[in-house]
Parts: structure tokens; sequence; C-alpha cells
């Protein structure tokens, strides 16, 4: 675990270490088997190759996991804190194949001050995205952090 991150140390501009995950079939099926989502369009390759993706593609989480993980790592507490709040917007598909990496930039921090009474948490607006190999822009938001 790294060192917890110091509030006061960031600045609007700043940007998180990216965290990138190569995604392939196997990585796919697994997390259908774990959460239960077994829709063709992530796991029958034939079904999947008939629709407008012309094959398979990752569970709408598996896209949002590097975002998750850079967050964790950047606050030092391995995944977000509790309170974090994300909001997304899928941009394209992710495929067997494609490595996707986290973009998270400070927009603006919020100090404890400023939070509805009795929040009393420190949290940094970040705007975050994950882009695929290609330069492809898969997810898009924005995210509250709470730091710890």
């Amino acid at each position: 675990m790294s060192k917890i991150l110091d509030y006061t140390d960031v600045k609007a501009g700043d940007e998180a270490p990216v965290k990138s995950l190569k995604v392939d079939q196997g990585l796919i099926d697994n997390y259908a088997h774990i959460c239960g989502d077994y829709n063709p369009i992530h796991v029958d390759l034939e079904e999947a190759a008939k629709t407008i993706f012309k094959g398979t593609i990752a569970h709408g989480t598996i896209n949002a996991e590097p975002i998750l993980e850079a967050i964790g790592n950047y606050l030092g507490t391995y995944w977000p804190t509790e309170g974090t709040k994300v909001d997304l917007q899928f941009r394209s598909p992710v495929r067997p194949g494609d490595t996707i990496s986290s973009k998270i930039a400070v927009k603006q921090k919020k100090p404890k001050s400023f939070i509805k009474a009795g929040a009393g948490k420190n949290t940094l607006i970040c705007d975050i995205s994950a882009v695929n190999d290609k330069g492809t822009e898969c997810v898009r938001g924005t995210a509250e952090i709470v730091v710890p």
C-alpha cells in the first residue's frame, strides 16, 4: 500500500498515475461467471459476431476498472474511499485485445467547509476517462473523490 494522499498537496490540474488493463475473452468470461451476466454480446462469439459490434465486448464495469484502480492508488487506499461518486458515460465498446488506460485529472478541490453540513470530508472533483490502445475514448465522466 502506498502513502495516503495529503489533500493539502493536491492542486487543480494534477493527474493521477495511469492504470491499464489488458482485456481478453478469458477476462470477460471470468467476469460473467462472477457477476452472472451471460449476455451473448459478452460471451457468445458466434452470436456476438451477428450484432452491430461484430464480436464480443466487455461488460461496462470492466471498462471502469482501470479508473477505479487509479483512484484507489492515487489516494493510497487501494480502492476508492467510501462516499466517492463516479458518473460515467460509455462512449465506445471495449473488445478482446484492447488495452484500456485511465486518465484522471483534478478539476477542483472542495474542502470540508464547502461540503454539506455533517459530511466533513475533503473532496476532489475530477474528469475521468478510459482510452484504448488505439486512442479511442471508451469511457468518460466525472468523479467526486473523498480524500481520507
